[in-house]
């Protein structure tokens, strides 16, 4: 079993509407997802374009979204409890994702699907790639 501890980056994400596919969160995506050695989690998704463009705040979901709580893993099915979030409503729910293994470093967490009142059926996909330090220097990033 892959070892989930440590920070991901988001490499793809794309929301299914109905099976029909559509990039989210800017081509390419940006975010980040951690996991805690005690049970702890927080997950960041952005549209780097949203950002470029310097909004004082997020004008949708996909502009920028974030959360933190706890987490636990039973088999392929992972759960996010949240307990902060950039969106109010989210606080106090749970999130259930499906984790695919694709290797030591890259795993995808799928939603499971939620059907809305006008009966579309609506998944996301994300595939993550293990961070590192020097993925960040790569970035323009630096410790100090």
């Amino acid at each position: 079993m892959t070892n989930l501890l440590g920070a991901w980056s988001l490499i793809e994400c794309i929301g299914y509407r109905d099976g029909e596919g559509t990039p989210a969160y800017g081509q390419p995506p940006s975010g980040q997802i951690q996991y805690t050695d005690d049970g702890r989690m927080s997950g960041f998704l952005m549209d780097s374009a949203w950002a470029e463009r310097g909004s004082a705040k997020a004008t949708g979901f996909t502009d920028f979204f974030a959360y933190a709580g706890t987490w636990t893993r039973d088999g392929d099915i992972l759960r996010h409890h949240v307990l902060f979030s950039s969106q109010p409503a989210r606080i106090g729910t749970t999130f259930e994702r499906t984790v695919e293994i694709i290797d030591d470093d890259t795993i995808t967490l799928t939603t499971i699907p939620e059907t809305s009142q006008s009966g579309r059926t609506y998944v996301m996909k994300l595939v993550w790639r293990r961070s590192c330090v020097d993925d960040a220097r790569k970035r323009g990033h630096s410790d100090g």
